[in-house]
């Protein structure tokens, strides 16, 4: 489903939720198990992709989550992250990528090979420097803490994005929204809230939307990730609106994990219409085999936005960017205006 028609691709665009876990290249993932003696179920990329993308809709969330083992195994090294970091960068940028925020979990992302996390943000890092050089974007990273992963997981990731504040410009409770009790993370969330760290989190994806209800009561955060289901109750939109809350919606994920049952019924212009701030990202773009520029067909061709719908949620997009105010500000005067 990737898309490079130039009706989209010519189109300046912010994304900002996408998983860094979710975006590596499936020929990357083959040279690295190659140099490293990893083992695959295939060594050809056309193989391969059977088993690391998502091709069609699965019977929920927790199945696409699963299907991120050989991705996890990949991340061997904080030169493989600064590879994949560059690469990512790159294929945002042939879309015409201009304000884009990449977000990844360092307690899931780095543990499998016991990588220090130091290290692999310096390797992040040093692909964010040259890539917003040479293809004149602004680039903000976020830190994930995975609920599944655990209260003590997310302190220790809060912790961490503290000791990057300037690097680290936000934090994301991700995953398993059903499975794990929202008291177990309220804390350590509210410490970097009020510490001046950016909050995002994920809830209403797979959810009702009293999920979204609990999550702004409880977190107040600046956004949510998903949130679609909001669209079922009337008193979370109003708590979104009210509260100022953007939401980033990824059409063609909420597909593929079930959490819509078709992509025509999908409510991205609904929440549009009603006037909540939503955005359009493409969440795992390698894994679900999608990028932005087939996001904004979905939202156009399918979804009834027109063009200036979409430029709308572009502008929603850098109004809630995490980015500094002087980064963004930058290429948004030179690219959206």
């Amino acid at each position: 489903m990737k898309n490079f028609d130039p009706k989209y691709n010519s189109i300046p665009k912010t994304e900002i939720h996408l998983h860094l876990e979710g975006a590596i290249r499936t020929q990357t993932i083959i040279d690295i198990a190659r140099a490293h003696n990893l083992k695959l179920p295939a060594y050809e990329a056309a193989e391969l992709d059977r088993h690391v993308k998502v091709y069609d809709q699965l019977r929920d969330l927790q199945a696409v989550l699963d299907a991120f083992a050989i991705f996890q195994n990949s991340i061997v090294s904080p030169e493989i992250v600064e590879r994949i970091a560059w690469e990512l960068f790159e294929d945002s940028a042939r879309q015409n990528i201009k304000l884009f925020e990449v977000r990844f979990s360092p307690d899931w992302a780095f543990s499998g090979h016991n990588l220090d996390w130091d290290a692999c943000l310096e390797g992040l890092l040093r692909a964010k420097a040259r890539a917003e050089k040479e293809f004149d974007m602004a680039i903000g990273c976020i830190a994930i803490t995975s609920r599944s992963m655990g209260a003590d997981s997310c302190v220790k990731t809060v912790d961490w994005a503290l000791r990057h504040r300037g690097q680290i410009l936000g934090v994301d409770l991700a995953d398993a929204e059903r499975l794990y009790p929202l008291s177990d993370f309220v804390k350590p969330i509210q410490r970097a809230k009020e510490a001046g760290l950016k909050v995002t989190i994920h809830s209403g994806e797979d959810t009702p939307a009293s999920y979204v209800i609990e999550t702004i009561k409880h977190f107040k955060p600046d956004r949510i990730g998903h949130g679609i289901h909001s669209i079922e109750d009337m008193q979370a939109v109003e708590m979104i609106k009210e509260r100022g809350i953007t939401l980033e919606v990824n059409p063609w994920s909420n597909y593929l994990t079930n959490s819509v049952r078709t992509i025509e019924e999908h409510p991205l212009k609904k929440l549009f219409d009603l006037g909540v701030k939503v955005t359009i990202n493409s969440d795992d773009p390698e894994v679900l085999e999608t990028n932005l520029n087939n996001e904004y067909r979905i939202a156009h061709e399918i979804l009834g936005m027109s063009l200036d719908d979409i430029a709308a949620c572009n502008r929603n997009a850098y109004e809630a960017s995490f980015i500094p105010e002087e980064e963004k500000k930058r290429v948004w005067e030179n690219y959206f205006q």
